[in-house]
């Protein structure tokens, strides 16, 4: 008997559902009337990060940084150098660098010169870095060493423009590279860069260089040159 009444209320639910199939009605809209792209929505206050310690949009910031230059076999590696930059968003920001060379030769070319005799005469050398500096601020976060030590990070990248000065001769240069600081209280940071520089520069080999006379800057011959250099130093948000 159950299972009677079950079977019958099973082909009256199914009949129904025929039935309203059956006279279903088809609506036919105008295609000028259908969606033609979709639409993001839009949020009137976005925000991408909450409880940010160090605010940097509308803030000067000054860098002061020791530069070694990972790639230059002649010259000697190190410079010093200043930044001072202008944030003029939590993610842009806009500067100019300055950085003074060390004189001398690398500690490769000192170990060629007393190893081989290897003698570079007058070689022309860099002396002065100008460059104007563009930080796209990519990435900011916090990382605990300890439950009491907490470091706000930002990772950027960076674009520059600017010139490279030998002792004889000014070449214009570009540079991009990618940063981090690591910023100690929301003032103070620590800074690391590492950026690639393009500019033509002075080959420094040259065939009789300790001929008498000595060859002139001139006869140098110059090519397109790469210097990988990584800058580390202290920066000061005010």
């Amino acid at each position: 008997m159950l299972k009677n009444g079950f079977k019958a209320a099973l082909i009256i639910v199914l009949a129904l559902m025929l039935h309203k199939a059956a006279f279903a009605e088809v609506v036919n809209l105008p295609t000028e009337e259908l969606a033609q792209e979709s639409v993001l929505p839009v949020f009137d206050k976005p925000v991408s990060v909450k409880n940010r310690n160090v605010v940097t949009a509308g803030r000067f910031e000054v860098d002061g940084f020791y530069g070694y230059a990972m790639t230059e076999p002649i010259a000697n590696v190190s410079k010093l150098g200043l930044g001072i930059y202008y944030n003029t968003s939590e993610a842009h920001a806009w500067g100019l660098l300055i950085a003074k060379n060390f004189a001398g030769l690398s500690s490769y070319a000192e170990q060629l010169q007393n190893q081989f005799s290897v003698a570079y005469g007058p070689a022309p050398y860099p002396e002065l870095t100008i460059m104007g500096d563009y930080n796209l601020k990519a990435f900011y976060g916090k990382m605990s060493l300890t439950k009491s030590l907490v470091f706000n990070t930002l990772l950027y990248g960076s674009a520059s423009v600017g010139a490279v000065k030998f002792v004889h001769k000014t070449y214009p240069a570009v540079a991009v590279g990618i940063g981090q600081k690591f910023y100690f209280t929301k003032q103070w940071a620590l800074r690391f860069d590492l950026r690639l520089y393009a500019n033509q520069a002075p080959i420094p080999f040259i065939a009789n260089s300790d001929s008498n006379p000595p060859p002139q800057y001139s006869d140098y011959q110059e090519r397109l040159t790469y210097t990988t250099n990584l800058d580390v130093g202290l920066s000061y948000l005010f």
